[in-house]
């Protein structure tokens, strides 16, 4: 019975011995990996390089999130009437598909629909590695994401937010001239000293007394001025000017948490239409937070809230002052469903900052029905016309300011029940179009 149970004392400390070893071995590969990943040692380069021909396959036949029912049928560009267009050519972007490839990217087309000239978008070879350290670490720096904001600059350098990653500006080879990495997302504004100014934000995971009410993991979102070379000039914190000012009431929603405001634009008013706003200075700042349904006029010096507008908008987008003293919005109207098929349709309000009071701009009666539940842009022309971004649909349209329909364009189909969505198309004047690209060859 002894030598059974020595035996048996024995057999359990070599099984002792084995799992320690084995644990051994584990934590030291483990501190290993974590040491190849953070300091780059061998064999990273080798290992990243095949992640990202993996990411690379694996999406080649694994479509983007957002693409949507197809709604319109006739794809590419449909001209109705070419003498009351505005002249120009267009920027588009979107995601672009090439046989069983596809990337996100800014297309330029003429008003013929003619591709003029290309920027592809590889978020993963802009940044291979994540520059952040958040919780949502990697999950911005791959191949399906997307590009959201533009800005064509003279000689095809190209300005634009690849979304909650970073602000890149590229050549008109698409090199990187240089990039920001301050998670900036959505729209893109170049003011008249060259400036650009952009949404960022900073992920909370702790409650921050200052915000009383809001609970982690949420987004403190800022305001971001950039300079031509990508240098932060500013910051403004948007939470603590609404807190400051004594707007909180606006963010105690049920949830408390998470995208609480999602500032989805950033405009500046500037001073040659300053004189039109009496309750508004040269330098104040326009933004538009989509699941607060909120537009708000910030002081350009102070960062207080100096005017907010929120009856009528349901997850808005796109606010703009207009020469005549007006707020242009585009109001997604969202009612939870694809098509619009609850509340009418997506629509573009005109909104007098005195009185409060709302015209309905876009559509008018008897307009092809109009509807995005995310995204959208409008742009009014130097003609007069007005240039729609409905995005969820895959269209850009440009309609009189009778609202009378004079060009579209819409995306080719995904496939054959689906399109991709175009966050934006802006018209720009023909002479942007005019830059070389043979030393690109």
């Amino acid at each position: 019975m002894q030598r059974i149970l020595s035996a048996i004392k024995h057999n359990w400390e070599i099984a002792w011995l084995v799992a320690a070893l084995l644990l051994a071995s584990l934590g030291a590969a483990f501190a290993w990996g974590v040491a190849v990943g953070n300091f780059k040692l061998f064999p990273y380069a080798a290992l990243n390089s095949a992640w990202l021909t993996a990411s690379r396959l694996m999406v080649a036949w694994e479509p983007p999130h957002n693409l949507s029912p197809i709604r319109h049928a006739r794809p590419g560009v449909e001209i109705l009437q070419r003498e009351r267009m505005q002249p120009g050519v267009t920027l588009l972007t979107s995601y672009w598909k090439d046989g069983d490839d596809w990337h996100s990217g800014i297309r330029l087309i003429d008003a013929d629909g003619k591709l003029l000239h290309e920027w592809p978008v590889y978020p993963e070879r802009i940044w291979p590695d994540s520059p952040y350290s958040d919780y949502i670490r990697g999950t911005k720096n791959t191949h399906s994401n997307f590009v959201h904001g533009t800005v064509l600059l003279p000689g095809g350098d190209i300005v634009f937010n690849i979304e909650y990653l970073g602000l890149v500006r590229f050549d008109a080879c698409g090199n990187v001239v240089w990039k920001l990495s301050r998670r900036t997302h959505h729209s893109v504004y170049q003011d008249t000293e060259g400036n650009f100014w952009v949404a960022g934000l900073n992920w909370r995971d702790h409650a921050m007394p200052e915000y009383p009410g809001l609970k982690p993991q949420f987004v403190d979102e800022t305001i971001l001025q950039v300079s031509p070379d990508g240098e932060v000039l500013r910051e403004i914190p948007v939470l603590d000017s609404i807190y400051r000012s004594g707007y909180e009431g606006l963010l105690m929603l049920p949830g408390r948490t998470g995208d609480v405001t999602h500032l989805n634009d950033v405009e500046l008013l500037e001073a040659g239409m300053a004189d039109a706003f009496e309750m508004f200075n040269a330098g104040d700042i326009l933004i538009s937070m989509r699941n607060i349904n909120t537009v708000m006029v910030l002081d350009g010096k102070t960062g207080n809230v100096k005017w907010h507008f929120t009856h009528a908008l349901i997850h808005q987008h796109d606010p703009d002052f207009t020469a005549d003293g007006y707020i242009s919005i585009f109001d997604n109207h969202n009612d939870g469903t694809e098509t619009g098929s609850g509340l009418g349709g997506s629509r573009i309000l005109r909104v007098d900052p005195a009185t409060q009071a709302v015209e309905t701009v876009y559509p008018v009666a008897g307009s092809d029905h109009f509807y995005t539940a995310y995204g959208g842009k409008h742009q009014y022309l130097d003609n007069g016309n007005l240039l729609l971004t409905e995005a969820r649909a895959g269209r850009v349209l440009e309609v009189t300011a009778d609202g009378e329909p004079v060009w579209s364009w819409v995306n080719e189909p995904w496939d054959g029940e689906n399109v991709a969505e175009v966050l934006e198309g802006t018209r720009y004047p023909a002479a942007l179009a005019e830059f070389s690209t043979d030393q690109c060859r």
